[in-house]
């Protein structure tokens, strides 16, 4: 297993995993824009991991939320995330395309205030702008903060993978080897 870094950006860290966490006003009247451009991003993501699951584990991703709050007039956005920030970021304005993150900033007031023309941003404006909306966690904490995504899915192939061997029908002639011992007493917990 790899060894924790210490990460750039302003987030707190708890073993690989960072956070971000940026919270922004929403423009009058743009509640239910900011809502269906939300969605749009969503729906990005998860066509990601939909037709190419390393999409996000490609950007360290570990979670990413929009948070509508105080009837429509603030939007708390979150993400956690493995790698460090100028990489992460990089990559999520990469893959998951700057018309969507475009798409969902121009309805806060920082991001107009800020003066980047929705039609004309680029990659190094949006990541200056998220970089200075970040606000520290006054606390993280991540259960599974030992653990970095491509682990996880590498032992839930592994784990697949054994079901299978468990349930051939020679298993209990192949798993009487004394050295898989260990292995099956954690399959069986």
């Amino acid at each position: 297993m790899a060894t924790p870094t210490k990460k750039s950006g302003l987030g707190k860290q708890h073993g690989f995993v960072s956070e971000l966490s940026a919270p922004l006003t929403v423009i009058e009247g743009h509640e239910e824009e900011l809502r269906a451009a939300s969605d749009r991003f969503n729906e990005r993501l998860l066509l990601g991991m939909e037709y190419k699951p390393e999409f996000l584990l490609q950007i360290g991703i570990r979670y990413m939320r929009h948070i509508i709050f105080d009837n429509g007039r603030r939007l708390m956005w979150l993400t956690a995330f493995e790698t460090d920030w100028d990489p992460y970021i990089d990559d999520a304005l990469e893959l998951i395309g700057l018309d969507s993150w475009v798409d969902f900033l121009q309805h806060t007031t920082e991001f107009v205030a800020a003066g980047i023309d929705p039609t004309q941003a680029t990659n190094a404006q949006v990541k200056e702008f998220l970089q200075g909306a970040q606000e520290p966690a006054a606390a993280f904490f991540d259960s599974m903060a030992d653990i970095t995504m491509p682990e996880v899915r590498k032992n839930q192939k592994l784990a697949a993978a054994f079901e299978q061997v468990l349930e051939a029908p020679n298993a209990s002639d192949v798993l009487s080897h004394p050295t898989l011992a260990p292995l099956l007493e954690l399959a069986a917990g």
